[in-house]
């Protein structure tokens, strides 16, 4: 699968080092790992990323964007807090932010499971201007999870009236300052998705490292667009495309953005796991055989598929409405081949096409 997630229970320090040297992350109180993100309605492949803070010195731009902030704003490391004004801010930020976000911070933090069995160990950075009340007003903040010898930045929130601060971008200086100070190695910053600019600012915290396919850490500099997952996927299935058009067989390449659903959900898994499929139609309604390259087995596979409509909500949130999505529910799986021209082949069969009967 492209995705994969587990939910801990407990988690030590070096247990979180282990899972981020591997290129997983926190969402909510799980630990997943992905190959690819639909952001802004395009599929991007996920590449993670790190630095080695032992390793790190900071320039003079980084220095004097964490001068401004100090002299303007009151900064304060704390335990993380989720009350009406930090609330108040991230809607504010959701506003503005690019990507699909969580509705609450609630949500955020804790996803489905009680806030009484978080199994991570978080610090907060925030920022305060003072404005004449005891407690200032607060205008962003960050979260950072604590391992053994690696930190976590988790998410950098902040009011748009104070965009000029650059807070995002500040908030992962000053954690990486606090690791730097407590003697920790590592610091994750989460995934950059090439070709979308929204996530490139971890890039100009350091002396960045990603994580290749084959599981170890790179110079940043010696990143190849042209070797990135969604291109290998793309260029597999142009390939069986050709082969379909060929045969004169009717073919649609579809985005799939629900092909995490079986990872989150138990419920579904029985669902599609691929974020790009060539769909062929099928007399039945609703009913579709799905050509995917199948990154692991390194071979094509063909599925046969049911189109399903439901309803994507989030846990916390009692008043969201919820979001219609389509989910394609694997019917019966029909042929694995490594070569473009036998699925096609497979495909274009008068029988490989018989409707399923639901």
């Amino acid at each position: 699968m492209h995705t994969r997630v587990i939910k801990p229970t407990i988690l030590t320090g070096p247990e979180l080092d282990r899972y981020l040297a591997r290129g997983w992350y926190r969402i909510g109180q799980t630990m997943m790992t992905c190959r690819f993100v639909v952001f802004s309605d395009v599929l991007r492949s996920a590449v993670w990323t790190r630095l080695d803070l032992d390793q790190h010195g900071f320039r003079k731009s980084q220095r004097r964007v964490m001068r401004r902030i100090g002299e303007q704003l009151r900064v304060e490391i704390t335990d993380p807090c989720i009350d009406a004004a930090h609330e108040a801010v991230y809607q504010r930020y959701r506003d503005v932010a690019r990507g699909e976000r969580s509705a609450t911070l609630t949500d955020f933090l804790y996803g489905d499971r009680p806030a009484d069995l978080d199994v991570f160990d978080t610090r907060e950075i925030r920022f305060i201007r003072e404005d004449g009340t005891p407690e200032g007003q607060l205008v962003g903040f960050s979260w950072f999870d604590l391992g053994d010898s690696a930190l976590q930045s988790l998410v950098g929130v902040y009011d748009p009236d104070f965009a000029s601060l650059s807070l995002g971008y500040a908030s992962m200086l000053y954690e990486m300052r606090w690791g730097i100070e407590r003697g920790y190695r590592w610091f994750y910053p989460g995934y950059v998705l090439p070709g979308d600019t929204a996530m490139d600012y971890k890039l100009r915290a350091g002396a960045m490292e990603f994580l290749e396919h084959d599981g170890t850490w790179r110079p940043w500099e010696v990143f190849d667009p042209n070797r990135q997952a969604t291109r290998r996927l793309e260029q597999r299935l142009a390939e069986v495309r050709r082969h379909l058009e060929d045969r004169d067989v009717p073919h649609a390449q579809e985005l799939y953005p629900m092909f995490e659903a079986p990872a989150w959900h138990t419920n579904l898994a029985n669902c599609l796991p691929e974020p790009i499929v060539v769909t062929i139609p099928l007399a039945a309604p609703r009913n579709v055989l799905c050509v995917s390259w199948d990154m692991e087995r390194e071979a094509y596979r063909l599925r046969r598929c049911l189109r399903a409509s439901a309803i994507s909500r989030s846990v916390n949130d009692d008043l969201d409405d919820g979001t219609p999505v389509e989910l394609f529910v694997v019917m019966a799986e029909v042929a694995t081949r490594e070569e473009p021209a036998a699925i096609a082949a497979v495909a274009a069969d008068d029988k490989g096409r018989l409707p399923i009967v639901v």
